[in-house]
């Protein structure tokens, strides 16, 4: 298991913000980014599960194309997720299959939820950063900048990752105002 400490925030001149994030010394490996996923109710536990197809592709090369199972037991810090999560990868050619087997097993679907855009790894800090700049499906673009830590890392260490996420939105002159405080799940429905 691991744990994410991520901030998202809505941009809104997505061009700009894609120039000044290619123009940064520190970002390395662009990726264009295609994700579709579904979400699934799961009446055990009173919250839901994510089943997600993710295709992400260099300048001219297929670099990953995968499905992905995602439980998480989210925490919302102020405008900070700090999620634990699990996560096994499949094949992408599972993508279909898993859906029809969760929908055997009685799980109802509850929301669909698609991105599109680029995704880089900023490698200015004590660890990597994945930053995305994604199109999401009726809610238009966002910054999405995540850290994945060891489950059990220490406060000392977080607090010091958020800090760094508030920098970065520094660095691609995002206002603090635009910060979305709620999950995607939350704004869809």
């Amino acid at each position: 298991m691991s744990r994410e400490i991520e901030l998202k925030a809505h941009v809104i001149n997505w061009a700009q913000t894609l120039d000044l994030i290619r123009n940064n010394t520190n970002i390395k490996n662009e990726e264009f980014a295609e994700k579709l996923d579904v979400y699934y109710y799961n009446p055990l536990k009173d919250e839901a599960f994510r089943v997600r197809k993710e295709i992400l592709k260099d300048k001219n090369n297929l670099v990953s194309k995968k499905t992905i199972f995602t439980s998480k037991e989210k925490l919302m810090d102020g405008v900070i997720e700090k999620n634990k999560e699990v996560e096994v990868e499949l094949s992408c050619e599972n993508f279909d299959s898993s859906l029809v087997f969760f929908e055997s097993l009685g799980f109802k679907k509850s929301l669909e939820k698609s991105k599109i855009g680029y995704s880089f790894v900023y490698d200015g800090f004590e660890k990597d950063l994945h930053v995305e700049l994604l199109e999401v499906n009726q809610l238009g673009w966002f910054l999405e900048i995540e850290f994945i830590i060891e489950e059990n890392a220490e406060k000392q260490l977080i607090d010091k990752l958020v800090t760094h996420l508030y920098k970065i939105l520094d660095l691609f002159e995002i206002p603090y105002s635009n910060i979305e405080n709620k999950y995607y799940s939350q704004l869809l429905l």
